[in-house]
């Protein structure tokens, strides 16, 4: 709607006495046949049907703010629309809705300032024969259904049925824009700059996300999920588009290996240390404790690498549990042996093996790297770490040792450290850079109802390696055209997702993420500035129902104020003693004033029905829509 006149869509039909009074004329008229008879008929005609579209505009008003919609969509006509969409207006749609305006924020305004009692309904009679004609199939009506049904048709909007006791939310939000309902969406330019979607429990988060991943799978694009609490029918919706279009479905799912493919979180790095960095940053310290832990898996990692091995959670694992010694021996063996060829360790093997003065091969080793005044950074800190005290040493890495144990054991260490030679293991082994250079779908369920602290720990370090991967895109290749989907995602959000919504854009990354309430985000980053960091790399916003008023603030903050109208109303009556008692004087008056309100009130988002949400879209549109449940035969993973 646009800013028109201002008119009260909750007053009475006055207009119903006029249309029967024009049609009284026009009898009269035919009746009477005064001069220029069929003239004045058709000017009272005319002037009848302006006075029924008026009684119609307000009918169907109260009809689409008394009703709960319905809104089912079949996989094959989603996919349709998407074909047609994308190709006219370059969009990635979201379903249905209407452009937000101040015309909807007057109405908006005026329905949430009026006691439920007072806001008008459409007849009871109406919702009867809504719910009995719901109830009868369309072959089994009878002429007298039908003519029913297309007399209501004409007033009521499309797919809705009479609200119920048990019903949540308040389907009016929707109502007073239906008319002007149309398909919505994200313009594709604005998709690098990332989305937000805000919404409590069983508001329609996951549905929302189950329409817009389906959608990604028919475009042919790259995608990674990454799913907390792990939704059935949307792995379920992900495989059978997969199998529908042809593409590669992978699965991984700490609570069933067996199922699971294998993924290798520390094979993707740029620099040397990023890999100590990862395990790091899920640390549950800071200070000297931090910063030791940090310093050893950095040695350990140089070390390996030096070794000829590819650092992993496991060798990790072992190392930092079980000492570096073997690892220390090893890196020097192939220093010595490149300066001074296979018998570098002649006179060695020429001294005893036994006796007070016996030494241990490392430790000869040392001596003579130490004699020979040979320098490199990666045997000097290997030795550091076998001369440290044992007991400083196991005091200090207690708090390394516990992240090591839960990502490095048992089955999770087979999912997270796949070891090429093991050839009796036959599940796929994957990285985050060949899901995006293969253009595969990657559905990671983190099962955090089972193990909170587990998945969030599976969460991050598998950020922190999608976060390397773009990197070295940005650096060194043409941007990917990828997707990350996130739920939850106050359980895995660290300093490499902030990396990701910062920079990952330049790398071809477009990211969505879902929240409960911010203080979620808060708490898993510990400080307001921390979240803010990552609220601000999100341009687009979708907001389905909240509960937390703080976030209904912020989320209303966004969206801006408007100047909303009002009409007061004021009367006064009265007489003069000199006057007879039945003498008086009465007086009315009007007037229309503006306020300054927000365009959508927080009241509005803590009320919104589930599937329903206001969008805010490339800094620009802003819209009210409802997510349609996709009908499909899905396929379980």
């Amino acid at each position: 709607m646009s800013r028109r006149e201002y008119e009260n869509m909750f007053r009475g039909a006055h207009e119903v006495a006029a249309v029967f009074a024009w049609g009284f004329s026009i009898l009269i008229l035919v009746a009477y046949r005064p001069p220029f008879w069929p003239v004045m008929i058709l000017a009272s005609a005319l002037l009848g049907i302006i006075r029924f579209q008026k009684i119609k505009e307000i009918w169907q008003f109260r009809a689409s703010i008394s009703l709960n919609r319905m809104r089912t969509i079949s996989l094959d006509m989603m996919l349709q629309r998407l074909q047609r969409l994308t190709k006219m207006r370059q969009i990635l749609p979201i379903g249905r809705g209407f452009k937000w305006s101040q015309r909807h924020a007057e109405l908006a305004v005026e329905m949430l300032n009026r006691n439920p009692d007072e806001l008008p309904d459409i007849p009871q009679f109406i919702k009867t024969e809504l719910m009995r004609l719901d109830g009868v199939s369309e072959h089994e009506r009878t002429m007298l259904d039908k003519a029913i049904a297309m007399a209501i048709k004409g007033i009521m909007p499309p797919n809705t049925k009479p609200i119920l006791d048990s019903d949540i939310g308040s389907p009016w939000i929707h109502g007073i824009g239906l008319s002007a309902e149309e398909e919505i969406g994200i313009p594709f330019p604005a998709l690098p700059g990332h989305t937000l979607i805000t919404g409590t429990t069983r508001a329609g988060k996951t549905r929302l996300y189950e329409s817009l991943t389906a959608q990604i799978v028919k475009m042919g694009k790259a995608l990674i999920v990454i799913d907390p609490k792990k939704d059935i029918d949307w792995v379920s919706m992900l495989h059978t588009m997969c199998k529908k279009e042809g593409r590669k479905f992978l699965y991984f799912d700490p609570a069933q290996p067996h199922k699971s493919i294998r993924i290798q979180p520390l094979k993707n790095w740029n620099n040397i240390s990023e890999p100590a960095t990862r395990i790091g940053q899920l640390v549950d310290a800071d200070g000297s404790f931090a910063a030791f832990a940090w310093k050893t898996l950095y040695r350990i990692h140089r070390a390996l690498i030096a070794a000829g091995e590819r650092p992993d959670i496991r060798n990790t694992k072992r190392y930092v549990q079980m000492g570096v010694e073997g690892l220390a021996e090893k890196v020097i063996a192939i220093h010595f042996n490149r300066k001074h060829g296979p018998e570098w360790d002649k006179d060695f093997k020429a001294l005893p093996s036994a006796g007070k003065n016996a030494l241990t091969r490392l430790e000869w080793s040392i001596m003579k790297y130490a004699d020979e005044g040979d320098t490199d950074d990666t045997i000097d800190g290997i030795i550091s770490m076998v001369r440290h005290s044992k007991e400083h040493y196991s005091k200090m890495v207690q708090v390394l040792e516990p992240i090591l144990e839960m990502l490095g054991s048992d089955e999770i260490g087979d999912l997270l450290s796949p070891d090429p030679m093991v050839t009796s293991d036959t599940r796929d082994s994957w990285d985050m850079r060949r899901v995006i250079d293969e253009g595969a779908v990657l559905y990671i369920a983190l099962d955090s109802l089972s193990n909170k602290i587990i998945a969030s720990a599976i969460g991050s370090i598998l950020l922190a390696d999608l976060a390397s991967t773009l990197g070295a895109i940005y650096n060194f290749s043409k941007p990917a055209d990828a997707y990350l989907f996130v739920d939850e995602v106050a359980e895995v959000a660290n300093e490499q997702l902030i990396q990701i919504l910062n920079k990952g854009g330049g790398a071809g990354i477009k990211c969505f993420l879902a929240m409960q309430a911010i203080a979620d985000l808060v708490v898993r980053l510990g400080s307001k500035e921390k979240a803010e960091q990552v609220l601000a790399n999100l341009n687009n916003l979708i907001s389905l129902r909240v509960r937390s008023i703080e976030t209904a603030k912020y989320v209303s903050d966004m969206f801006g104020q408007v100047m909303v109208r009002s009409m007061d109303v004021s009367y006064s009556s009265g007489s003069e003693s000199s006057q007879a008692f039945t003498e008086f004087r009465s007086n009315t008056s009007r007037s229309l004033k503006s306020t300054a309100s927000a365009l959508i009130p927080p009241e509005l988002l803590t009320r919104l029905p589930p599937l329903h949400y206001f969008a805010f879209v490339a800094g620009r549109g802003t819209y009210k829509g409802i997510v349609e449940y996709i009908e499909a035969d899905r396929i379980a993973p």
